[in-house]
């Protein structure tokens, strides 16, 4: 599996940047939000993302990282900290194909450093000003290590689906689901879903509210429940 993944990366970027003189873009959205409070309850809430896209051509290079962290009376009760760098190949207006490489840590939810290879394809329903509708399939290669210090390797397949809708110049809702199942073992699958809302404040900033999910069927032993939720509200810049 390894070496099928090198091979088509190998592939998708030997010509990826040969192009000279080719317009590029760069977009770049930056989210935070900050929560204190003290007195007789005391907790500090931290919630920060990150994600740039780089365009040049038919090319398109990706950064997506996210860090939540959260103390209740000092003592910490949330740690997650999640990155990746992904690159696409644009083939026409709907269909392009893409590679990630990615990372994410959360020793509440039993594993101290998870890293995730994938490789797949990516078709847009539909795309234009007001509203967009896109779906991803592909092969996601996992390897796990748990806070025992046991190491996990798994094959998946991968599903996702994302849409966001603008319902005035001032106001999007926004929603996904990503589907990871085991190809070995069926009992062994993830479910990542999001639904959020945003008002603009100006042409940059806007107030994010989010709802995610995030469930493991099959999670690390030691683990307390298999759902995680988060609601969020933050600013954010856009640009």
């Amino acid at each position: 599996m390894k070496a099928l993944f090198l091979a088509l990366s190998f592939a998708m970027f030997q010509n990826a940047f040969a192009i000279e003189a080719i317009e590029s873009k760069i977009t770049n959205e930056s989210e935070a939000g900050v929560a204190v409070a003290s007195g007789n309850t005391s907790s500090k809430n931290f919630n920060v993302k990150q994600a740039n896209a780089y365009k040049i051509g038919d090319n398109v290079l990706k950064f997506d990282a996210r860090f939540l962290n959260s103390f209740s009376n000092d003592v910490e009760s949330a740690r997650y900290l999640f990155g990746a760098l992904r690159y696409e190949r644009v083939l026409d207006e709907k269909f392009s194909l893409y590679l990630s490489q990615g990372f994410e840590s959360d020793k509440f939810a039993g594993y101290y450093l998870r890293h995730m290879s994938d490789a797949g394809a990516k078709y847009n329903i539909t795309k234009s000003d007001t509203f967009y509708w896109l779906v991803e399939a592909g092969y996601r290669y996992t390897n796990e290590k748990l806070n025992n210090g046991t190491h996990d390797y798994k094959n998946s397949l991968r599903a996702y689906t994302e849409t966001e809708k603008k319902w005035n110049p001032s106001v999007s809702t926004k929603y996904f689901v990503e589907y990871v199942p085991n190809v070995k073992e069926g009992k062994d699958y993830q479910i990542n879903t999001e639904i959020s809302l945003s008002a603009a404040l100006s042409e940059i900033f806007s107030i994010k509210s989010a709802y995610l999910l995030r469930y493991d069927h099959l999670p690390a032993a030691g683990t307390s429940t298999k759902t995680d939720k988060l609601l969020t509200t933050a600013l954010v810049a856009k640009f």
